[in-house]
């Protein structure tokens, strides 16, 4: 949390030239810029899950609400401030991801004259910009509002550290300046990552081609959206077939599994782990009794259910890139470029992976708006804790589709109307306190 201070503090007029991490001030070569790259615990696995927690996809009890704490209970019904407890690692994980990532690409450029850029050199680049962007894309999605091309350029986006002096003060980007530094950051990562890495907790050209898929989808650019999804899934394009699952297990997929392109977690807030998120009924409806998912996904707990569906093998949020979400992607994408028959394979593909063996009938004959409308219910279902809820939620609010969002606790409703300011939460207090940036609007 030290490092939140330092990142973020303003007014220190005394030059610090020892970095508040000791191994970030001893990067010399390649092995130490990638041993620090590979440090999963911090690059991959500690994302903020702060997203889950905001969906209609899950709920508490009234016991388990009433014994969080303020800030929890806060968050849990959208409410405009004190939603963060002080030096909440839910912001402050993401801009470590980003410092550390800076520090590599400031001893590089350091080094600028004194070294070959070499393949290898080139690939820690591109590794260390494809982490930054992930990482700054996450807190676009959680703390801005929804991509508006109209109002983007003056819309509040986040603060885009781009080197690693924390002297300077942070400020906020325009959303559409935010949007932009992730796409030129991963799109400049193409050319120097492989196809496919040794391991999947280290970004490849799949990876990037996935994750510029999700951000151009977050800004409703189906177009472009579509055509990285296509990018990543001509180089991997396997399902699981659910039928070769043991529903049974108390987590049946592996982590890693073959649908995998990158591997990375978030962390759960109080409210949104499996401990004590139940699942929304609506949700649980959805799954016919010949699909898969409602085993594989679900078990009973008392009268309720839980989730178990995680890309994990364990209780921890798959939050990374994988073939699923990509064919839904560039199902969705085609079929609001009208291009029927080809978004109608997509979904068929992965429904009957999905479904009991020969129970399946592929969907034929549907009109556009019954197969966007069929795509937006199989993206829910399949991508349930993928921390992308939220973000579908908020843009297809602004297209129109009034999601409206509803908790009832102590028997007292709080409801989050479409397109409200809350969508886009309140950065933490004690950020603002240390920053002086402006907060989101109430």
């Amino acid at each position: 949390m030290l490092l939140l201070s330092l990142i973020s503090f303003q007014g220190c007029k005394k030059y610090l030239d020892e970095k508040p991490d000791q191994q970030l001030s001893t990067i010399e070569t390649t092995e130490d810029m990638q041993a620090l790259l590979d440090n999963y615990l911090k690059i991959n696995f500690n994302d903020p899950g702060v997203a889950n927690s905001c969906t209609d996809d899950y709920y508490v009890t009234n016991d388990v609400f009433n014994a969080r704490t303020e800030q929890d209970r806060n968050l849990y019904l959208w409410k405009p401030d004190n939603n963060f407890a002080p030096l909440s690692p839910q912001w402050a994980s993401s801009y470590e991801v980003v410092y550390i990532c800076n520090s590599i690409l400031d001893a590089v450029a350091q080094k600028n004259g004194h070294i070959t850029l070499d393949a290898k050199l080139k690939n820690i680049i591109a590794q260390s910009r494809f982490h930054r962007s992930k990482a700054f894309l996450n807190v676009i999605s959680i703390w801005t509002k929804a991509y508006d091309q109209g109002s983007a350029a003056a819309d509040l986006g986040i603060p885009l550290r781009l080197d690693a002096d924390f002297n300077k003060t942070s400020v906020r980007a325009s959303l559409a300046e935010s949007y932009d530094q992730v796409l030129n950051d991963l799109k400049a990562t193409i050319a120097d990552l492989p196809v496919k890495d040794v391991s999947v907790i280290r970004p490849s050209k799949a990876a990037a081609y996935g994750l510029l898929s999700r951000t151009y989808l977050q800004m409703r650019n189906y177009v472009q959206a579509g055509l990285y999804a296509d990018s990543a899934l001509q180089i991997q394009k396997t399902l699981m077939d659910f039928n070769t699952l043991n529903a049974s297990a108390n987590f049946p997929i592996a982590q890693q599994n073959a649908e995998v392109l990158f591997d990375s977690r978030a962390v759960a807030t109080a409210t949104g782990s499996q401990a004590r998120a139940l699942i929304s009924p609506e949700l649980y409806n959805l799954y016919g009794n010949n699909d898969l998912r409602k085993t594989v996904f679900f078990r009973a707990s008392g009268t309720a259910y839980i989730f178990k569906g995680y890309y994990a093998g364990g209780p921890s949020i798959f939050n990374g890139v994988a073939t699923d979400e990509l064919l839904l992607t560039r199902a969705e994408c085609l079929t609001r470029l009208n291009r029927i028959s080809e978004a109608l394979a997509d979904i068929n593909f992965l429904l009957i992976n999905r479904y009991k063996k020969n129970t399946f009938s592929p969907y034929v004959g549907l009109t556009q708006a019954a197969l966007l409308a069929l795509i937006k219910v199989e993206r829910r279902k399949e991508l349930v804790f993928r921390t992308l809820r939220w973000g579908d939620i908020k843009r297809w609010n602004v297209e129109g589709d009034g999601i409206v969002l509803s908790r009832t606790v102590n028997g007292e409703q709080t409801t989050l109307a479409p397109n409200s300011l809350r969508y886009a939460l309140p950065i933490p207090e004690d950020v603002i306190a240390l920053t002086g940036m402006q907060q989101n609007p109430k």
